[in-house]
């Protein structure tokens, strides 16, 4: 009997967990990243397949929205009352496209993400670009209806609870629009300023900045832009800040039906920043960033494995926005996504609105055209 009861504690405790970003089976992993393919019936993908990649395999598994998946089981904490959960937990989920809204562009960042914190050990921080996400606080009805049209990138990294003061302060910095929340008051200061904000206020415009993570001796890097009201580019545009920071060209992949996208940067004496064309993954099929609403950027040095997600797009109408990235050095992950762009060249070239793109917004929406 006393056996049973002490296996019954132990696996209490275990159920409880940690709060860890989650692989398909449920089992805790420092990282990982998935990138969802977009729903094209010429190649019958139906919008919920996707490349898994983290610190131990790759693999292309189907059903993203599912309640057993990755992201499921890694969002479990949040699917409870928050009067159930535990003192020592706290969350943010944060969008400039939340369920049954939009939040003023300028006032708050062009950022998607969730926070998820255990004060007495670790912590995870979900990067991604869909809309809407996550739709509800539940484990059945957490994907939003129209998260399978576009393809989409997520980056989930497991850290030590002292490193999201750093992250509260880019938070607060890419002022994110906190739709939902909970941090209780003895949780990093940083954390609570970044959910606090005033009806009517301007906003303060931040200069650029970066940070440095760490988790597991893996090396992680936090940007966020500076905001140019004149729209200048090299201020205004982040992945010109990241190309010269990394100190390597860069190959850019933002959403193709910006209205005002912005042209490869080809300076003659400087890093460039090149857009993807065209993107390919083995696994999943091919298709252009019309039909990909994933913000991200890989170094093209071979030698520098830098791979980031970010979440504003190359245009001139959001170098005015607040924004920022995620960024990880990792060599595989650098080399597949330097697979993914065919390599394109730095060249100047006018991006008109494509056709397919119609007026349709990132959302799903007929109003719009940002994303």
């Amino acid at each position: 009997m006393w056996s049973f009861l002490l296996l019954f504690t132990l696996f209490c405790s275990s159920c409880h967990g940690s709060v860890t970003c989650k692989n398909n089976n449920g089992h805790d992993v420092d990282w990982y990243i998935l990138y969802k393919a977009p729903e094209m019936s010429s190649s019958r993908l139906t919008g919920s397949e996707f490349l898994y990649i983290d610190p131990e395999k790759k693999e292309r598994l189907n059903n993203i929205n599912s309640p057993q998946g990755v992201l499921a089981r890694t969002l479990q904490p949040l699917f409870k009352p928050i009067r159930e959960m535990e003192p020592s937990f706290g969350f943010i989920s944060y969008s400039d496209q939340p369920p049954g809204c939009s939040a003023d562009p300028k006032k708050f960042g062009h950022s998607k993400g969730v926070v998820m914190v255990d004060r007495t050990s670790t912590g995870v921080w979900l990067l991604h670009s869909t809309p809407q996400f996550p739709f509800r606080r539940e484990q059945s009805s957490f994907w939003p209806q129209s998260g399978n049209k576009n393809a989409q990138t997520y980056i989930c990294v497991t850290f030590n609870y002292d490193q999201f003061s750093a992250i509260g302060r880019h938070l607060k910095k890419i002022h994110i629009f906190p739709f939902e929340h909970y941090i209780p008051n003895d949780f990093h200061r940083e954390l609570q300023d970044a959910v606090k904000w005033t009806e009517g206020a301007t906003p303060v415009i931040p200069d650029y900045t970066v940070e440095s993570l760490t988790f597991r001796r893996k090396e992680f890097k936090i940007f966020s832009k500076a905001n140019s009201e004149e729209g200048e580019e090299e201020v205004g545009d982040l992945y010109i800040s990241i190309a010269k920071n990394l100190r390597s060209d860069v190959y850019a992949q933002t959403w193709g039906c910006q209205r005002d996208r912005t042209e490869d940067y080809c300076p003659r004496e400087d890093f460039k920043v090149t857009n993807v064309e065209e993107l390919s993954i083995s696994s999943l099929g091919a298709w252009k960033p019309t039909a990909d609403h994933s913000k991200w950027c890989v170094a093209v040095d071979q030698n520098k494995h830098w791979t980031c997600i970010a979440d504003v797009n190359r245009a001139i109408s959001q170098f005015k926005r607040f924004g920022g990235a995620l960024c990880i050095n990792d060599q595989r992950v650098h080399n597949e996504f330097r697979a993914f762009t065919r390599l394109p060249t730095c060249r100047k070239r006018p991006y008109p609105l494509p056709p397919e793109c119609g007026s349709i917004s990132d959302d799903g929406s007929l109003h719009f055209l940002s994303g």
